[in-house]
């Protein structure tokens, strides 16, 4: 009887029990904790897929099927994204989703579900030894966005990828700052804009400020105008017999190093300037006395800078001015300055020097020291590559374009950015919608 009253042992019992049931749950938190890293690893490569996927769509006319460049694309940002499509990475594409959102069932917009097939631990001994874990993204090339202003730092070699100093300032009133790096503002530097986002950090030092909304580790945002680093979008150029083809179907003249670089007088209407390093010993066209056009492209190539730095007064307007690119088989229309690869070889390599003339002439360089010229141009400044330098000097100058540049190094400058026409720019406006 005593025996049978004997409770020794009993507690260890219970704990061997709760054991269990804690060592339970600990594995069903461990497999619900993968699930939710799983999850959002699935959401940021959906997001990824979508926006390479509607980039492509935008290139082929948006179809409103899928195609094998829609494809392509697709995964070939994944595997960039470190998500590359195997037995455990699905990814499916729909053009023109139709979804209960009626607003995205039309050409222009793309969805990507990309499905992780997750391993499990607790739930394994259930005989559940995986578990797929989705997210859906939807993008478009069909967006209108206020952005006018984008450093693309083509590479992601530049840091920082903006840098501004002194008494800089940059207005932007009517559209936004968009910068794929970081940002170092110091002096009493300004910007004013709509708003301002940086994939990386924003350095705001001594008594620098911005006026618009913010946003800092943003995800980066796309070439804008992918197609025009297309080789069948760019000139034929013949360096031995000094000459230029531009490309077919957009009906426009070609002129080679015109008049030795030296950007003067009126220039002919309908008609693809085109500079490399064959001009001016390597140092690039510059404007020298007034200079006007109409329905022109200044076209850069062989890392050579674009010199604003004389006392002259540009006026220029590109291929299509006045009337919408939508649809327009001319691949420079609305492109005022075209430099697709101008800078390829040096990007990120570039210092931000202050003091007048310390920037001038490197390779590779869109280089405003203002002087006392009046610089009025209007379309978009496409130049993924290359650095933009504003040295300012009491000038009168008026940016109505959309600029894509490399990097940006501002000194003592005022620069006014109006922005292109958004009824004529020929921007791809991109980004996530759902």
């Amino acid at each position: 009887m005593k025996i049978l009253r004997d409770e020794e042992g009993q507690t260890l019992v219970m704990v061997a029990l709760s054991l269990t049931v804690l060592l339970g749950f600990v594995g069903l938190a461990t497999d619900v904790g993968m699930m939710l890293r799983q999850k959002r690893i699935a959401q940021s490569a959906a997001d990824t897929a979508a926006i390479a996927a509607a980039g492509e769509a935008m290139l082929e006319g948006n179809p409103t099927s899928v195609t094998s460049g829609m494809t392509t694309a697709a995964n070939h940002d994944l595997t960039m994204a470190g998500v590359s499509p195997s037995s455990t990475v699905s990814l499916i594409l729909h053009a023109s989703p139709n979804i209960s959102a009626s607003a995205f069932n039309t050409a222009g917009y793309v969805q990507a579900i990309v499905t992780l097939k997750t391993p499990t631990i607790f739930m394994g001994l259930f005989h559940i030894k995986n578990v797929n874990v989705s997210a859906s993204a939807i993008a478009s090339a069909a967006l209108q966005s206020a952005g006018c202003f984008n450093i693309q730092n083509a590479e992601g070699l530049a840091n920082p990828a903006g840098t501004m100093g002194g008494n800089s300032e940059l207005f932007g009133n009517h559209c936004g700052v968009t910068i794929n790096g970081n940002l170092d503002m110091g002096g009493s530097s300004n910007i004013n804009a709509e708003f301002v986002v940086a994939s990386g950090n924003i350095v705001n030092g001594g008594s620098s400020s911005i006026t618009g909304k913010v946003s800092k580790n943003a995800p980066p945002t796309p070439d804008p105008l992918p197609k025009l680093q297309q080789t069948a979008n760019q000139p034929t150029i013949n360096t031995t017999a000094k000459t230029c083809t531009a490309p077919s179907g957009s009906g426009m003249s070609c002129i080679y190093n015109f008049n030795g670089g030296n950007l003067s007088g009126t220039l002919q209407s309908n008609t693809l300037y085109v500079f490399d390093s064959n001009v001016n010993s390597g140092h690039g066209p510059y404007v020298s006395g007034t200079v006007t056009g109409s329905g022109d492209t200044i076209y850069l190539s062989g890392n050579i800078p674009f010199d604003f730095d004389n006392n002259g007064s540009m006026t220029v307007t590109p291929p299509g001015y006045g009337s919408s690119c939508t649809g327009s088989a001319n691949p420079y229309c609305g492109i005022v300055v075209d430099a697709p690869s101008d800078g390829a070889n040096n990007h990120g390599t570039y210092s931000c020097a202050t003091g007048k003339g310390n920037n001038g002439n490197n390779p590779a360089e869109i280089y405003f020291d203002f002087g006392s010229s009046t610089t009025k141009i209007e379309g978009v400044i496409y130049a993924p590559y290359m650095q933009m330098f504003v040295q300012d000097q009491g000038a009168s100058t008026t940016l109505d374009t959309d600029v894509v540049i490399g990097n940006f190094c501002s000194q003592s400058a005022t620069l006014k950015v109006n922005g292109y026409n958004a009824a004529y720019s020929p921007l791809a406006r991109m980004g996530l919608v759902y």
